[in-house]
């Protein structure tokens, strides 16, 4: 169904319908609640059509109900997974439309009279989905048991046709609301997504932000930790950069830190994440690298920004770069170990003269 909704990649789509079965999982328990005392206050229909089968009818009605009523308790007291909201939504509209056809079944003319009800719950189960195409799916078991109660009784003709058609158009009405419901959830979960981007993300430089930084660090430190695998961290900062905002005034200093993050993007690997931690700071979080590696691609960055110059309203300057590294071990086996020992290495490289790159070594630059 690509070409009718909007579509992600596999794990967006795993936490689409993580995300939409937490809300529906919210919002479920009251309407399917009132649905099934809906659904046993139709005894009034039972008594008006046939009185002679009225307490046939209230034991149907009362299993229907409670099976309903068990469902809506379900959602209200349990945060069900995708997998496990489609099987009670099954269940609930399942008992839904056998109630209603249960009771036509030991109605006299049931059948005949009360059709327009079983079309019902099954339009109404596009609510209880993740994905339009489960809406088919949750009718089935409520379809075949309708055609068996219609086999059994020995309906044919009009009437089979004429109840098959109600269920049937239920069943494509449903398709079709969930199709619509799903398109707008799809558009209220990418706009979750850019907002949850956006809360990531620097706005000046267009890299990652110090929160995102955190939050990945943290699972990369694990791994490392778990799987004995290199990981490396570098703290970079523009030198002298307070002179160039004073000399040349803070939009061109703002072009100097773009260039930086362009800089960054162009020599850094995909699997880096780069990351503007405050004014002229950035840092690197490198997973599966050594320090030898590291200081290459740090060396890289540093020659490449110095040979950059910058240009804005016809003033023209370059600017260098003092780099610390740190790197998982034994001394840095958090993530603020590991940023406490790039930061004395950053300050050892200031501190021999700048412009250059510095690796800590047991903790010291």
């Amino acid at each position: 169904m690509g070409f009718l909704l909007p579509t992600f990649d596999d794990a967006t789509e795993q936490r689409f319908d993580v995300w939409r079965a937490s809300r529906l999982n919210d919002a479920l328990s009251a309407p399917v609640a009132i649905g099934a005392l809906a659904m046993f206050s139709f005894l009034l229909w039972d008594w008006l059509l046939d009185p002679t089968q009225f307490y046939a009818c209230i034991a149907i009605r009362t299993v229907g109900t409670l099976a309903m009523l068990w469902c809506a308790w379900t959602y209200r007291s349990r945060r069900l997974s995708p997998r496990a909201l489609q099987a009670v939504g099954m269940l609930a509209v399942t008992s839904g439309t056998v109630t209603i056809a249960a009771t036509q079944y030991v109605l006299k003319d049931g059948f005949l009279y009360g059709p327009a009800g079983l079309a019902l719950f099954p339009t109404v189960s596009a609510v209880v989905v993740t994905r339009a195409r489960q809406a088919p799916l949750v009718n089935l078991p409520g379809f075949i048991l309708v055609l068996v109660l219609l086999w059994v009784q020995g309906i044919e003709g009009f009437t089979r046709f004429n109840v098959t058609m109600f269920v049937g158009t239920g069943i494509f009405a449903s398709f079709i609301l969930a199709l619509a419901l799903e398109h707008t959830a799809r558009y209220g979960f990418q706009l979750e997504l850019k907002l949850e981007e956006q809360a990531h993300i620097d706005p000046l430089t267009g890299i990652a932000n110090r929160r995102r930084l955190e939050d990945r660090a943290r699972e990369e430190v694990e791994r490392a930790r778990r799987f004995n695998r290199p990981l490396s961290l570098m703290i970079m900062d523009l030198d002298h950069f307070k002179g160039v905002n004073d000399r040349h005034g803070h939009p061109f200093g703002d072009k100097v830190l773009r260039t930086l993050a362009k800089v960054g993007h162009a020599n850094l690997r995909q699997t880096d994440l780069f990351a503007r931690v405050g004014g002229e700071e950035f840092v690197v979080l490198m997973p599966e690298t050594t320090p030898d590696t590291a200081a290459q691609i740090a060396e890289r960055l540093r020659s490449q920004l110095s040979d950059t110059p910058v240009t804005e309203e016809g003033v023209t300057t370059t600017v260098t770069l003092s780099i610390g590294i740190s790197v998982y071990g034994p001394e840095a086996q958090t993530v603020e170990a590991l940023m406490a020992q790039a930061d004395r290495a950053l300050y050892a490289a200031k501190a021999q003269g700048r412009d250059r790159v510095v690796i800590s070594r047991g903790g010291l630059g």
